[in-house]
């Protein structure tokens, strides 16, 4: 998009107008993604009733490996119509079944004020952090480094944790998770908030739904108290 010496585009419309456009869009994804994940949480007990008992214990891994393979493919596609829809809905739907799973088991063992309790901490994060961002005004980038170490760290850890079932890792794993992606949330507003380029929405709600999909799994597991 080209400016003016004012600022302005060939259509009269200003960077400020534009950012906003630009913040909606992310913000539309962004609630887009989790009504499809809440389809997919409200589907889960069919999907794990017509597969668990074929398949056993390789369902949770299969669903593993599709949750990163079309995150793979709905990060490479961020940016093409309509592919990107079509992407974005097959990873929310997938994350929304992961997490329908796993709620319905914290639930029967640790009640539904674990699963709530969860659910409000990830919101009240998500609100703090986004409010943070905007009225600091502040460069988050900073945290880059952090971050990328956080996330390596919750992704191995919860590899090794779940492979060789060590319970008090994964409960570790869990807390740097809440820490690495609570930094992503800020870093990605931030960098939204600063960009020039406005072309790519989706890729930043792909980001913000990682960063809290993955604040509210570790917090159910967390307060769980321990892996289902």
């Amino acid at each position: 998009m080209h400016y003016d010496m004012e600022g302005r585009t060939p259509f009269g419309h200003s960077r400020a107008e534009d950012r906003v456009v630009f913040v909606r869009n992310v913000y539309l994804w962004l609630m887009g993604g989790f009504a499809v994940a809440g389809v997919g949480a409200m589907s889960a007990p069919y999907i794990a009733n017509a597969l668990v008992p074929a398949m056993g214990n390789a369902f949770i891994w299969v669903l593993f490996i599709a949750q990163f393979g079309s995150l793979m493919w709905a990060s490479a596609v961020s940016r093409r119509k309509p592919l990107n829809r079509y992407a974005y809905a097959l990873f929310t739907y997938i994350c929304g079944v992961f997490a329908g799973i796993l709620v319905s088991l914290v639930a029967q063992v640790s009640g539904p004020g674990v699963v709530m309790t969860a659910f409000g901490m990830t919101a009240a994060d998500f609100l703090l952090l986004t409010a943070v961002a905007v009225f600091s005004k502040a460069d988050f980038s900073f945290l880059r480094s952090f971050t990328i170490v956080g996330l390596g760290v919750m992704f191995f850890g919860s590899l090794a944790a779940a492979i060789f079932h060590l319970e008090t890792l994964g409960l570790l794993v869990s807390g740097v998770a809440v820490i690495a992606c609570s930094a992503k949330i800020l870093w990605d507003t931030s960098a939204m908030l600063r960009t020039q380029d406005f072309s790519d929405p989706a890729g930043f709600a792909l980001s913000l739904f990682v960063s809290l999909y993955n604040i509210f799994i570790s917090l159910l597991r967390l307060l769980g108290g321990r892996r289902n």
